[in-house]
């Protein structure tokens, strides 16, 4: 294979063979370049009108997601309990027996999303979620609910991942954080207001014959429906053609892929090499290891919030309620501001490992101190970590693994993987104050740093070789996607 050299110009990349006589007066180089060139006002315009465009339905379709999939929690508090005679393990079962169905969607949504045009595949599955939650408010026995919980983890399941591998498509990888921080951001106001929300909703008792509790999914749900008509109206019908871009617009869409062709993939069909190779890389298993590590402490706090200043700090549960909104609200903030520093420095693995030092300080003082009052400091500690270890990880993995195909596989391997946290979680998190599953958090996140040193300490060196070889005119082949010399890792 002939040698080539790499001349990198505004973060783009263009090829020379090896013994060629560069001159950057000729008319095909400088054709080249300005071809591979976008004036930084204009893609400041052009990404402003895409996150008009997109990230407010997104965020939106989001907290509704979170909300339908946590407000079994809600009901069974406000009368389902006594109307179909749950148990205490029946209950139990309704939650964890979504995640089973849930897991299982993750990896076939993501491959999905380029063989359906977005706008009818991401629809389709909030609107069957939608019929879905509503119906769950006409169950009359444990079975039926059963029945309803499967069906929703089904359809919920592919959505995120798939979410995600859009805004991959979308923005240029570091462009990406902030944009998911946002997703995570509407999560954590469903859980700041989620269970107010409920309140209300559930006020309305016996109101056509239904009980609160069939009003909060009846409500929710049909809500969920505007959403999905939003989805069908605002997403794309091709991912690689937007149609409410003008012509220079679309001009400047392909010139952002043209400049991370590594990344996207240039007319790429899919093939199961793509999963194949996804499988071999270990960057994927390391990442959907700190993915459940971090997912831990998200399924963790969030779920048992409530129940920890209720039952571990004392306060009555309106009390709780209240107290949990701050809580929330700062866990938002902390995100967003990491993701703009991740953004803003094109980091990753620091980030999450700094963040994760405040939350373990949290943990220890929740474990190790019985003061309501530091304990309840130490949740505010805690939230640092909750939203921004799994929003920047999951960003992490999607910017250093390409191309598309491949990509899809890790996002959907590391949905699955992170999210048997919720499974796992429900079973450590066992008996009020609730220390063994605090203990497990601590040791979760202490794992996920370690694995985040790794990587950065990894992804460091193999750019380093890269430039060397880039330098030293030894480039012996064009490879593809994440494999190839041009290709920088996200640290």
């Amino acid at each position: 294979m002939e040698k080539e050299n790499v001349i990198t110009k505004d973060h783009y990349s263009v090829h020379i063979t090896a013994g060629e006589v560069l001159d950057v007066s000729d008319t095909n180089f400088q054709t080249t370049l300005q071809n591979l060139y976008i004036d930084s006002k204009e893609e400041k315009e052009l990404i402003k009108k895409l996150d008009k465009r997109f990230i407010p339905m997104l965020a939106f379709t989001f907290f509704l997601s979170s909300l339908d999939k946590t407000n079994i929690g809600n009901a069974y508090t406000s009368g389902m309990k006594e109307d179909l005679n749950l148990s205490a393990h029946q209950y139990s079962n309704a939650v964890s027996v979504f995640y089973s169905t849930f897991l299982a969607a993750q990896l076939p949504a993501v491959l999905c999303l380029k063989l359906i045009p977005p706008r009818y595949y991401m629809s389709t599955l909030v609107f069957c979620w939608s019929v879905i939650t509503i119906c769950s408010g006409f169950v009359k026995s444990y079975h039926s609910l059963l029945a309803t919980r499967v069906l929703l983890g089904a359809f919920e399941g592919g959505f995120f991942p798939a979410m995600t591998l859009l805004i991959s498509i979308i923005y240029k990888p570091q462009e990406q954080g902030r944009r998911i921080a946002l997703f995570f951001g509407s999560a954590a106001i469903s859980g700041a207001f989620g269970g107010l929300i409920a309140t209300g909703i559930t006020a309305v008792h016996g109101s056509h014959s239904l009980n609160g509790w069939q009003w909060l999914y009846i409500i929710e749900g049909l809500t969920s429906v505007t959403a999905a008509a939003w989805l069908l109206f605002g997403l794309p019908k091709d991912i690689e053609s937007f149609n409410f871009l003008n012509e220079k617009e679309q001009s400047l869409m392909v010139t952002r892929a043209e400049q991370q062709a590594n990344y996207i993939g240039k007319d790429e069909k899919f093939s199961w090499k793509y999963v194949l190779d996804a499988l071999k890389d270990f960057k994927v298993y390391t990442g959907l290891l700190i993915q459940f590590c971090q997912n831990v402490t998200l399924y963790g706090f969030t779920t048992f919030l409530p129940a920890t200043l209720k039952l571990g700090m004392g306060y009555d549960s309106k009390k709780a309620q209240y107290m949990s909104v701050p809580v929330y609200l700062l866990a938002a903030a902390v995100f967003l501001a990491s993701a703009f520093i991740s953004d803003r420095y094109n980091l990753r693995g620091p980030v999450i490992f700094c963040y994760n030092l405040v939350t373990i300080i949290g943990y220890i003082l929740m474990i190790a101190v019985k003061n309501a009052g530091v304990k309840y400091f130490a949740c505010y500690l805690i939230t640092f970590s909750v939203y921004t270890g799994p929003g920047l990880n999951v960003t992490w993995t999607s910017n250093n693994v390409a191309p598309h195909y491949k990509r899809a596989t890790a996002l959907g391997l590391n949905q699955m993987f992170g999210n048997l946290a919720g499974a796992v979680v429900g079973q450590v998190y066992n008996k009020s104050p609730y220390t063994t599953g605090n203990t497990f958090s601590l040791g979760c996140l202490i794992l996920a740093n370690l694995l985040a040193t790794v990587q950065v300490f990894v992804f460091h060196k193999r750019n380093g070789e890269r430039e060397g070889l880039e330098k030293a005119g030894e480039l012996k082949e064009k490879r593809a996607g994440d494999q190839s010399t041009a290709f920088r890792y996200c640290l």
